[in-house]
């Protein structure tokens, strides 16, 4: 096996710019550096094999870079996300993020939106679950959905946009939640793959409204989603949404429990329900202490 640091210092030698008469000799710079760039990429591939992941992942960054400079930003882009692939599973997130927007960057900018969706997607995953960077991960969901709107991909548009929606939500930015929730509701009438799912998203909208304090509008969307999807009332969500703003309504702390642990014996919350829920019982009990 070649020694690495013996192909980073052919490579390195190779990406310096030549000039005068050693410059007629060796050739061009685009050239020079798409041969370091190749020496890079087989030094990175070796640090892999190593299982030198964080130095894989630099080494394909410097390869990404001679690429950019001898024009090949196809090559480059490509190279970006083997990078991000070794940062992800080394020990290095914040790189693995700044690769995966690099890549991002070119292909978009190549006209490459699909391919840019599913890698934006990737790095608002990367940046929620790993960096916990909520903003970043927040505008990144809802781009990718927007990418994917654009492209027809519905299914994977709402996806995005609910991994949105759902932070947002987290984050106590609940009017701003509802927004985006009903793009989901409108990509989703008449669409057979996502109609299914449609009780749980207007269940979410009512659910952010009563968070934010808003039972009028909590109250007003509840009807509204009766006629955008008539079986919605024959559900357990408009039960539970129902039972939640009547309780809200009332201030009543001990209903809302009770409402709540009948709909979880049959149907089990989720964390963000959960969440939200206790959210709403929480305004309640701001509110009766507002009356003392």
């Amino acid at each position: 096996m070649s020694d690495v640091k013996e192909i980073i210092a052919k490579a390195e030698k190779k990406a310096k710019p030549s000039s005068g008469f050693f410059s007629f000799l060796s050739g061009s710079d685009s050239y020079r550096y798409e041969e370091a760039a190749d020496l890079y990429i087989e030094a990175a591939n070796l640090y892999r094999l190593r299982k030198e992941l964080d130095q894989a992942g630099d080494t394909f960054l410097r390869a990404a870079e001679c690429q950019i400079q001898a024009s090949n930003e196809d090559e480059a882009g490509n190279t970006y996300i083997e990078a991000y692939k070794c940062f992800k599973t080394g020990s290095s997130p914040a790189q693995a993020a700044e690769s995966l927007a690099k890549s991002i960057d070119i292909f978009t900018r190549r006209g490459q939106f699909r391919r840019g969706a599913n890698f934006k997607f990737e790095l608002a995953e990367l940046q929620e679950q790993q960096l916990q960077d909520y903003p970043s991960a927040i505008a990144n969901y809802e781009t990718a959905g927007d990418w994917y709107l654009q492209d027809q991909a519905i299914a994977l548009s709402n996806k995005s946009y609910i991994k949105c929606a759902d932070l947002k939500a987290l984050n106590g930015d609940y009017l701003e939640a509802t927004e985006i929730l009903k793009k989901v509701v409108e990509n989703s009438l008449g669409n057979k793959l996502s109609q299914w799912s449609l009780k749980e998203y207007l269940l979410k909208i009512g659910l952010c409204y009563l968070a934010a304090g808003d039972v009028v509008a909590a109250d007003k969307s509840l009807n509204e989603s009766q006629s955008l999807d008539p079986s919605f009332s024959q559900s357990r969500e408009f039960e539970l949404l129902s039972n939640v703003i009547e309780a809200v309504r009332e201030g009543d702390t001990e209903k809302l429990s009770q409402k709540i642990y009948e709909y979880d014996r049959f149907n089990k919350l989720d964390h963000w329900k959960t969440t939200i829920l206790l959210k709403v019982k929480n305004t309640i009990v701001e509110a009766d202490d507002d009356l003392l």
